[in-house]
């Protein structure tokens, strides 16, 4: 008899397997979405970012769909995120205000752990009325109240000069340093030199020129710092937003926090050529925020 046993068992097989073959289902009313290239998730999250970076908060619905559709007409290219940050910046009236209270609140997180605009003004209204009931009991301390409310109000107003261009971008610094508000933070002469070193250059001073700061800052005497004399608090500022590593510490410090990583000695040059003399880090802010590394569409 012959055997059929294993023609049967073969042809069972390839009929399993034949008819287990996935079916391509289309449906006519789902057409699959068109693709060039970026998802709409990175978009999006370039816009946040950007958003957040320049004006301090998330883009609103309408805001997310309308630049969206913008960077899209234009490719995604330079030009098209440029138009983006230049509106952002101050360029579109109507974000010309959030940007600048971004701008200070930054150099509020830098200088001043985070103290509000508002109570700023609050202090500088506190010292005037100090200053007021002083001179009315017929006292002299009302010149050092006006003077401390002086400094208040010069910080608070200092990104609005800025904007103006009646101050650069080194006195916006100085001012941020030279306040009650940062005093009672760094408090007395050590603290506040080192503080400065720090927060200026990204550095804490050697030990001679903490002793030539020491000696002007405390003591009001005359002293030499980066070959330049100083003699008090004000003229010890002063030399050190003049100085060329103040450049170098405001270009690393806006660089490394928009970019979130450490930034070379070679991008530091380069970009200080950006920032310009005046050490205007508008020009950076858009250099770096319209590039390819923070857009990150790859």
């Amino acid at each position: 008899m012959k055997n059929t046993f294993y023609p049967v068992i073969l042809g069972s097989f390839l009929l399993l397997v034949m008819g287990c073959r996935p079916e391509e289902i289309r449906l006519d009313d789902n057409p699959i979405p068109p693709y060039n290239g970026v998802p709409t998730v990175l978009v999006d999250a370039y816009l946040t970012r950007v958003y957040i970076d320049l004006i301090g908060r998330e883009p609103l619905v309408d805001e997310l769909d309308a630049d969206r559709a913008a960077l899209r007409s234009g490719d995604l290219g330079l030009d098209a995120r440029l138009d983006l940050v230049d509106r952002l910046m101050g360029g579109d009236e109507a974000y010309r205000e959030a940007y600048d209270r971004k701008l200070f609140d930054d150099l509020s997180g830098r200088f001043l752990d985070g103290t509000s605009l508002e109570t700023l003004e609050n202090e500088a209204q506190a010292q005037r009325n100090l200053a007021e009931q002083d001179s009315l009991a017929g006292g002299n301390a009302y010149i050092i109240y006006n003077a401390l409310a002086d400094r208040l109000e010069r910080v608070t107003q200092a990104v609005d000069h800025f904007r103006l261009g009646t101050i650069a971008w080194p006195e916006v610094n100085r001012r941020f340093c030279d306040n009650l508000v940062y005093n009672e933070i760094n408090m007395n002469s050590f603290n506040f030199i080192n503080a400065t070193f720090d927060d200026l250059f990204g550095r804490y001073p050697t030990e001679s020129e903490f002793e030539q700061a020491y000696t002007a800052v405390e003591f009001g005497a005359p002293a030499l710092l980066f070959g330049e004399a100083i003699e008090d608090k004000h003229s010890y500022l002063e030399v050190l937003v003049a100085d060329a590593e103040f450049e170098e510490g405001a270009v690393r410090w806006w660089s490394e926090r928009l970019l979130v990583r450490s930034i070379t000695d070679a991008e530091v040059m380069a970009w200080r050529d950006v920032a310009g003399p005046d050490v205007d880090i508008r020009p950076l802010q858009r250099l770096l925020i319209s590039s390819d590394e923070y857009a990150d569409f790859e």
